[in-house]
């Protein structure tokens, strides 16, 4: 295996040795560094992936691997558009900032009295509820709370729907306490960008932020039809090909024609030299290539300052080197190997992303994926970034993988024992509408002798149900990308009313599949409300 090759000083200096001088004349060169990326894109079976590295003043690499889609192979440049996920959120706390700095906005401002309809499910936390607290995670929900009504893609929520959703999912965590990971308050940010500012959260960003930095590959809202040439699409594994598996374009989630609801969360677009000139711009004190500020450098101190602690584990802590690890606004916080590191990752179906700064370095790292492979993108985190905080040489990639596993391996998921100790149902009774107060409605109807599962804003949360105990069914979704099946639980009310709850089959069931915050009442019989067409809504 062909790896980085870092000088034994370097090792010395990671276990705290004194030093005459640093080891950066012993950082990678560029046929090492591609060597490695190529190396990791080709074990992890990720089709395509564009990595971008700013290193003293200086660019280190701009640089495609692959192709934006296996079925139409062009090859990915630096200008190639990935989905950018959750690294859209800096993009939503810098436009929050230039509000800030124009006076229209405060980051201790109370939410309420921009957005008078924002409701949390507890009215004291609703009524002190500020910006920054949209922005950091302590929010008292759960982890991914609500994210059913932003995936699988496509669906038929509003962000309306997010915001009246809000006041009826269940604050589990401790207020300004408990980091828990959300995506349903950064989208209330971004009404809240529209609301102060009278544009569209996506004309804002486009005209204040892309725009001013020349960004031309990179797009706040739907990509245009003119640009998608070099637009990479997302891609899967399909176990039923070997087991090797075999990539296919995951066509659901392809960028669409019309605004997304998670815009301000995780729907954006760009290019990794884009991304390249983003990061520098925060590296420089939010001044701009050209010389323009394009935000002060409060600003960014801001936006940097570490806000809610995060989880570190021992693990975790002897592999970086590090101390602390903290929530920022819309960037991730910690120290490795004695420096400062800003960074964010990006998750959505097909699609993993990867921004990073070390301001002490003047030190700048992109990596866009169009494949949902976590080895790939923490052996690439770890095997480009530790050479420059003189960490000591380790085969990230075959790290990751242990922890992981490989392409190669069928990992099948742990299935939890179906729950016991419920209301006895008949099927014929199950059948029927049924209401979520956050989610909206699903049908339970028999077709052909089997229940079958309808969400009417989310088609592709269609399936089968299996009986799997006295008032407990499996439901098996058709799609069997989403690897989210789960159980139904029917109860009765006092009234005689049918409950359903939900919970995962399996404990690597995806956060964002948040069953367990479902709670649907039967509101009529089978014959109401019509069953979805997925086409529809695409």
């Amino acid at each position: 295996m062909r790896r980085f090759t870092t000088i034994s000083l370097c090792v010395f200096s990671s276990l705290g040795l004194s030093l005459l001088g640093g080891c950066e004349d012993q950082l990678p060169g560029r046929e090492d560094t591609v060597s490695y990326i190529e190396k990791v894109l080709e074990q992890e079976r990720v089709p395509g992936a564009a990595v971008a590295i700013w290193h003293r003043g200086e660019p280190v690499l701009m640089e495609g691997f692959g192709v934006t889609n296996v079925n139409d192979p062009r090859p990915v440049d630096g200008q190639t558009l990935f989905k950018l996920a959750s690294t859209s959120k800096a993009f939503t706390t810098a436009a929050l900032g230039l509000l800030v700095e124009d006076g229209k906005l405060d980051w201790d401002g109370r939410v309420v009295d921009y957005l008078p309809q924002f409701r949390l499910g507890d009215p004291w936390i609703t009524a002190d509820f500020r910006v920054v607290d949209l922005l950091t995670h302590r929010s008292g929900l759960g982890p991914g709370a609500g994210d059913l009504m932003l995936w699988p893609q496509p669906n038929a929520y509003s962000r309306d729907d997010v915001l009246k959703g809000l006041e009826f999912l269940p604050i589990t965590r401790r207020f300004r306490a408990d980091y828990a990971y959300d995506n349903l308050l950064y989208i209330v940010a971004g009404e809240l960008i529209a609301e102060v500012s009278g544009l569209s959260y996506e004309d804002f960003v486009q005209q204040k932020l892309l725009e001013p930095l020349g960004l031309e590959n990179c797009y706040a809202g739907p990509v245009p039809a003119d640009a998608r040439d070099n637009l990479a699409d997302p891609h899967r594994l399909e176990a039923s090909d070997g087991e090797r598996g075999k990539l296919v374009v995951d066509t659901p989630n392809l960028a669409g024609f019309d605004p997304i609801v998670l815009a301000a969360a995780g729907g954006m677009h760009c290019s990794a030299g884009d991304m390249l000139t983003w990061l520098r711009t925060h590296l420089s004190g939010g001044q701009m290539p050209n010389g323009s500020q394009l935000f002060t450098e409060q600003t960014r101190d801001r936006l940097w300052r570490p806000e809610t602690l995060m989880p570190l584990s021992q693990s975790r802590a002897a592999r970086d080197g590090g101390h602390f690890y903290a929530y920022a606004l819309g960037w991730r916080v910690q120290d490795m190997h004695g420096k400062k590191v800003v960074h964010h990752t990006g998750s959505l179906s097909g699609m993993y992303a990867w921004a990073a700064m070390v301001p002490e370095e003047d030190l700048a790292i992109v990596v866009l994926m169009n494949r949902s492979a976590g080895a790939a993108r923490q052996a690439l985190i770890y095997g480009l970034l530790k050479p420059y905080l003189q960490a000591s040489d380790t085969d990230w990639l075959a790290y990751f993988q242990e922890l992981y596993g490989t392409p190669a391996e069928a990992v099948e998921p742990e299935e939890l024992t179906a729950p016991v100790g419920f209301t006895r149902v008949s099927a014929q009774e199950l059948l029927g509408l049924y209401r979520d107060p956050w989610f909206g409605d699903i049908k339970i109807v028999e077709e052909e002798g089997v229940l079958r599962w309808y969400a009417l804003k989310s088609p592709r949360l269609t399936g089968t149900m299996t009986g799997a105990g006295e008032g407990v069914w499996g439901v098996d979704w058709d799609d069997r990308s989403l690897n989210a099946d789960a159980w139904v639980m029917a109860d009765r009310a006092e009234s005689g009313v049918i409950l359903l709850t939900m919970q995962a089959k399996s404990r690597g069931t995806d956060f964002s599949y948040g069953f367990h915050d479902l709670r649907f009442e039967k509101v009529s019989g089978v014959e109401s409300a019509e069953i979805p067409i997925l086409s529809s809504i695409q």
